[in-house]
């Protein structure tokens, strides 16, 4: 179907138009859906990266795989329990942070794995981890409008489509036995199963 407006899709459910867009994603999902503000270099400046630097030992790098061992770590139980870990707890204990911490590196967490369905492989956003560290910030962001914009440009990728219309197009002797073709959708494309 061929549409005006940019960010909306709509395809045919049993013979009906579906539409998704903006207004039924935040409709499914509860979440702020707002203009996405630019926040400037200046604030940005002001972002410490306290929860990486406390839990992460600085690293610039973080994976997803990483926040779940720093948050068991903070329970501490499997790996990253050593002395220095408990001396990095402690003095997080000190500042009654500890509970917050869990809370932030859970949230880090839910929006990378979740709501972004982020690769596994990349690294964590750094902007991400430093912004929970302010939760009012963090909380008033529009995660919806964040999130319907991977969500969208994932599902209407021209890439998506090209390479489905390519595979379709393969001829079965072609194909190399036990070799299925994926695709990754970001986003959260749960909200469009729902939506449609």
């Amino acid at each position: 179907m061929r549409m005006s407006k940019k960010k909306e899709m709509w395809c045919l459910v049993e013979g009906k138009p579906a539409r998704f867009s903006l207004t039924e994603f935040a409709m499914v999902t509860g979440l702020h859906c707002s203009a996405i503000p630019k926040i400037s270099t200046e604030q940005s400046l002001h972002l410490k990266n306290r929860l990486r630097d406390l839990y992460f030992e600085g690293r610039s790098q973080i994976k997803q795989d990483d926040l779940v061992r720093g948050f068991r770590s903070m329970f501490n139980e499997g790996e990253g329990s050593g002395k220095k870990e408990k001396r990095k707890k402690k003095k997080a204990a000190k500042r009654g942070q500890e509970r917050e911490d869990q809370v932030k590196v859970a949230l880090v967490y839910f929006l990378e794995g979740v709501l972004l369905s982020a690769d596994a492989k990349k690294n964590i956003s750094d902007f991400y981890l430093s912004m929970v560290d302010d939760l009012a910030m963090f909380n008033a962001y529009p995660w919806g409008s964040k999130v319907y914009d991977l969500t969208f440009d994932s599902l209407s990728s021209k890439n998506l489509v090209a390479k489905y219309k390519e595979r379709l197009a393969k001829p079965k002797e072609k194909q190399v036995p036990g070799v299925k073709e994926t695709y990754t959708l970001l986003g959260f494309p749960f909200s469009f199963q729902v939506s449609c």
